[in-house]
């Protein structure tokens, strides 16, 4: 992996004013200056410090008369702020740029004043999900919880440092149905944007009355649930809403930040897929732009199927399906070239000993004792190839989520690339070319390679209609170029606009209305624009500092502007990955 989570926060420091060392302060013992910036060291882990300091006055005093008694006293505190008053008492104030927050500390100390006062520390978003039961999928995270060999799983939560999912990548799970009202599965259903819910009129005129969710093909109704377990299931591995305190997380369900890809559900068999319908519900999810198909069936062979599924991949679709659970020859229709083939492994990186396999298999996913979600609003543990597919399907939705412009047959290429190698060395017939790397594909894909900026998202349009754009200039962001810079076009003229930056991933990286950044920005610049027509910049001089290589940042531009949606124009946003 590129990014190094542990080091993120002292490398986003670098790009901040150094905070120098006042000559009588005596510092606690977890604080020290790392590259001439000010830390606070807890369990070898450095958290660069806030430009905001707290104190708790004593009873009595007030904030007029600390600042006053410091100033007699010849220390005359800088310019504060006050941003909020808990509810226990302590007073958050801002400093202004450049003040030293140690020196501030010391100085509200020595007024005698306070209870106490204090430095803060930028703490660090963990590569954890808050579902509660994600200790239990050993297929995302293996530490060995299961008595299994500990990273033998797909290294998601590192590719959820660099995206949980884009929530308009969409991803056709076409199986049993889907119980589309599950509390883990409900937020990352797809909405059909052509339908009129309840109207009766088939609004998009693709031959489905209010398919607002999905359809069902083997009843003929626009309803997509279904009453056995497996489409569910499946449906839960690829977009079980991540982060939301509830049971589990699916690779593409929006990692730590929630959100992620959706998933289109359709019926094509309640306890057994039919050939007849699965052709018409191949063509279906094609035609409603998703970008991958995820299947865990065995049909026979048929020219209907076959043709519905060429098409789909000739259209730009990926596919994959899963490889069979009889321990033998990898079974139709996984054994088209336009669909790829996939395996299944144990907690120990293993091959399954169901697993299907031959020249056709590709890939290898996780696809024994997986736990998730299961009709009746409810979790499981099921095990077969069904349960490995759809982890590549997801992993397919994330690739597409960083890198919108690549290819079905490039994903593809880059799953296999990325691949942890198992068995013998290269391709063989057991495992294919490996265990997917979730995190080393969507690195691959551009998602987190050295040197980058990645532009995600549409941002929200000003009084114009037009949406400001987003970009660089200077070369590319490297360690030591002093010429970096993000740009703005498409603004009116003579406005303040802002550039926030965070280490926070983007939470809602989708159409316009919210911030694609976290609001907590570390850094947000003032620029003001001085021209509609030409662009504007705001430099970002890299220092020539090693600690650098590998930082990912976002950035997303801000424009005033009375004619917009709450008097903010947005922009898309930018991942820029530091290069060495």
């Amino acid at each position: 992996m590129v990014r190094v989570r542990t080091s993120c926060g002292a490398a986003f420091a670098a790009l901040l004013a150094l905070l120098p060392l006042p000559a009588a302060a005596q510092l606690p013992d977890d604080l020290q200056r790392i590259d001439g910036a000010w830390f606070r060291v807890v369990d070898g882990e450095p958290f660069p410090l806030e430009d905001v300091v707290s104190a708790r006055l004593l009873p009595g005093a007030t904030l007029e008369q600390v600042l006053a008694r410091a100033a007699g006293a010849g220390a005359a505190l800088p310019a504060l702020a006050l941003l909020r008053t808990s509810p226990r008492g302590v007073l958050d104030l801002q400093l202004p740029a450049g003040a030293d927050p140690l020196a501030v500390v010391l100085q509200l100390q020595a007024t005698g004043l306070c209870e106490f006062a204090e430095v803060n520390a930028l703490g660090r978003w963990l590569g954890i999900p808050n579902d509660p039961s994600f200790g239990q999928l050993w297929h995302l995270n293996n530490n060995g919880q299961s008595g299994g060999t500990p990273d033998a799983d797909v290294d998601a939560p590192e590719a959820w440092d660099i995206s949980g999912g884009d929530p308009s990548v969409v991803i056709g799970v076409i199986d049993s149905g889907t119980e589309i009202t599950h509390s883990d599965l409900a937020a990352n259903v797809w909405v059909n944007p052509g339908e009129v819910a309840g109207n009766l009129v088939d609004d998009d005129g693709n031959g489905k009355v209010d398919d607002v969710n999905g359809w069902d093909f083997e009843s003929n109704n626009n309803n997509p649930n279904g009453s056995f377990f497996h489409g569910t299931s499946v449906a839960g591995v690829v977009a079980a809403r991540g982060n939301n305190g509830i049971g589990i997380a699916g690779l593409a369900g929006g990692g730590t930040a929630g959100g992620g890809c959706r998933y289109l559900p359709v019926n094509c068999g309640s306890f057994a897929p039919i050939t007849s319908a699965l052709d018409d519900a191949v063509s279906y999810v094609a035609g409603e732009g998703v970008r991958a198909i995820t299947l865990s069936l065995q049909v026979p062979d048929t020219q209907a199927v076959t043709d519905a599924l060429n098409a789909a991949h000739a259209a730009g679709v990926f596919i994959d399906c899963a490889s069979g659970n009889s321990s033998g020859a990898i079974t139709y229709p996984a054994t088209l070239a336009s669909v790829m083939a996939v395996g299944s492994t144990n907690h120990n990186d293993q091959k399954s000993s169901f697993s299907n396999f031959g020249a056709d298999l590709e890939v290898v996913a996780p696809g024994e004792n997986i736990f998730m979600t299961t009709t009746g609003n409810a979790y499981a543990s099921n095990s077969g190839t069904s349960f490995s597919a759809p982890h590549v399907g997801a992993l397919a939705g994330l690739v597409f989520s960083v890198n919108p412009t690549l290819t079905n047959e490039q994903v593809r290429q880059i799953m296999k690339d990325t691949a942890d190698d198992l068995g013998a060395a290269g391709f063989d017939t057991q495992t294919g070319w490996g265990r997917i790397n979730a995190a080393a594909a969507l690195a691959a894909a551009g998602g987190g390679t050295l040197g980058s900026v990645v532009i995600f998202g549409a941002g929200l349009p000003g009084g114009s209609g037009q949406v400001p754009l987003m970009g660089s200039a200077g070369g590319t962001p490297q360690v030591g170029n002093a010429g970096f810079a993000l740009t703005l076009r498409r603004a009116a003229g003579s406005v303040p606009a802002y550039l926030p930056l965070s280490l926070a991933d983007a939470a809602l990286p989708f159409k316009g209305g919210t911030l694609l950044v976290d609001p907590g920005a570390l850094l947000a610049a003032p620029l003001t624009l001085t021209s509609a027509s030409g662009v504007s910049s705001m430099d970002l001089p890299l220092p020539d500092d090693p600690l650098l290589e590998g930082l990912v940042f976002h950035g997303q531009w801000l424009v005033q502007d009375a004619g917009a949606v709450a008097g903010w124009a947005l922009s898309a946003g930018a991942k820029v990955t530091v290069g060495g």
